[in-house]
């Protein structure tokens, strides 16, 4: 095969694999967690760690392979598990360095490397390996290698443009995540030194972190503290402080395709700066999401009682 046909028949594979690797991982995930989660990196449907494992593996094989004999099962099984470790583990320590965030992490996984990787995933590609190049690519070649290479290369051309636009989108919403994480623990820092200095100077109990973030029951709270003009200040500072942690944390789940998607995609991410503010982040973020849906909930059920009477 001339290189620029070969050239445009790994970017179409690349492709293939990368959105057949997140089919994958959002059946898993809607298995696991019962309900559907675009998993991933990046915004559209392709995990690119897949698309790369695959290509990298076809052209093993291809290189390792005698004409006319494919590769035995455990050579694949072999070879596809070390390549895609490999992968795995590159891919892992270049997306920490770059954005200070892991974004799946197996620490609590026995002879785990870092929590990068860990040998029962390994397993676990060396398998899929063998599925995929054993079962799977060979009906699909039967159909990918009938494409012209003229209908070819404009598709390829469409789907590389798409994809470094998406690239681009998703490294500034991963750069901005962090930075965010930073916003909500200062504010979070702010919040409790505050509500530390009103509870010692009232001797009233500490405030849980529910109320500190539900508008209503922060005001509940403060309207029964004993009325003092000395802590005054402290209540207004502690609701200003308390106000803008809310709004950030609002501004987070308004961003469907930006922080709010990547915390849903990576359910074991982990900030080793702000690894506190990220659990406490998340558990706000579902709060959010059950009150909204407790509102809808309220709403439907006000809309048929109005429809009875």
């Amino acid at each position: 095969m001339p290189p620029f046909e070969l050239a445009a028949r790994t970017v179409y594979w690349f492709f293939v694999y990368g959105l057949l690797g997140w089919c994958a991982e959002v059946i898993f995930a809607a298995v696991k967690e019962h309900r559907l989660v675009n998993r991933g990196f990046l915004c559209g449907p392709i995990c690119p760690i897949y698309g790369f494992g695959m290509v990298a593996l076809l052209y093993a094989a291809r290189a390792l392979g005698a004409p006319g004999l494919p590769l035995s099962v455990p050579v694949v099984f072999v070879v596809g598990g070390v390549l895609t470790t490999l992968l795995e583990l590159v891919a892992g320590w270049g997306l920490y360095r770059l954005f200070r965030i892991r974004w799946w992490d197996y620490t609590g996984i026995p002879f785990n490397l870092g929590g990068y990787i860990c040998p029962q995933f390994s397993l676990l590609w060396g398998l899929g390996s063998v599925v995929m190049v054993k079962g799977l690519h060979p009906l699909l070649a039967r159909l990918g290698d009938r494409i012209p290479l003229q209908a070819l290369l404009p598709l390829d051309l469409i789907l590389l443009l798409v994809f470094a636009v998406d690239t681009a989108a998703s490294a500034a919403a991963a750069a901005g995540l962090d930075r965010k994480l930073k916003e909500i623990d200062e504010l979070r820092a702010r919040l409790r030194r505050t509500s530390d200095r009103l509870t010692e100077l009232l001797g009233t109990g500490a405030m849980t972190a529910d109320t500190l973030l539900d508008e209503q029951k922060l005001q509940l709270a403060l309207a029964r503290m004993e009325r003092r003009d000395d802590a005054e200040a402290l209540r207004e500072e502690l609701t200003t402080h308390a106000a803008a942690l809310r709004a950030r944390l609002r501004e987070m789940d308004l961003d469907r395709f930006g922080a709010r998607r990547l915390l849903r995609a990576f359910p074991r991410m982990r900030s080793l700066r702000y690894g506190e503010t990220l659990a406490a982040t998340r558990e706000a973020l579902r709060t959010l999401a059950r009150r909204a849906r407790e509102a809808r909930q309220a709403a439907r059920d006000a809309a048929k009682r109005r429809g009875r009477s």
